[in-house]
Order: C-alpha cells, then sequence, then structure tokens
C-alpha cells in the first residue's frame, strides 16, 4: 500500500471497521457522493487530515476492487495521484 496521507495503520482500522458496510450503503452516504463529484464535504474539510480521510476511501475501493470508484475519486481528487 503506497500511501501520502495517512497511515497504513490507520487506513487497515478504517477499512476493517468498515467492513459490515456495503458499497451500496456507502454510496448513498450524501459525503460520498460530494467527494466522487469533486467537492470536499464539511464533515470530512473539519478532521484533522482530510486528505487521509479522502485516500482511506481511496484504499477502501481498492480493497474492494471497485476500479471505477478509484477512478472516479482519482478524477475528482487528483491529489491523491503518485508522483
Amino acid at each position: 500500500m503506497e500511501l501520502q496521507y495517512i497511515t497504513e495503520e490507520l487506513v487497515l482500522d478504517f477499512i476493517n471497521g468498515m467492513e459490515e458496510v456495503s458499497i451500496e450503503t456507502i454510496l448513498t452516504d450524501n459525503s460520498i457522493k460530494e467527494l466522487l463529484n469533486g467537492s470536499v464535504p464539511q464533515q470530512i474539510r473539519d478532521m484533522d487530515n482530510p486528505l487521509g480521510t479522502i485516500e482511506s476511501f481511496l484504499q477502501l475501493f481498492i480493497d474492494r476492487e471497485e476500479y471505477e470508484l478509484c477512478q472516479k475519486l482519482v478524477d475528482q481528487h487528483p491529489q491523491l495521484l503518485m508522483s
């Protein structure tokens, strides 16, 4: 796992914590809809590490092999691309 904004341990905790949450449920969340449409919702902007939170969702989508969602997230938030 190559990460820029968050530690692998935190990402793994996040992924494990989301284990019971389906992709369909995630996609109904307004904050996720905003992320996938290019904005950062206030709820995430208020966090200590908003880019780390977004990167965690990217890793969750990679883990679940939701590559279209990964591409959409990276298209909307290109700072997640590795240099």
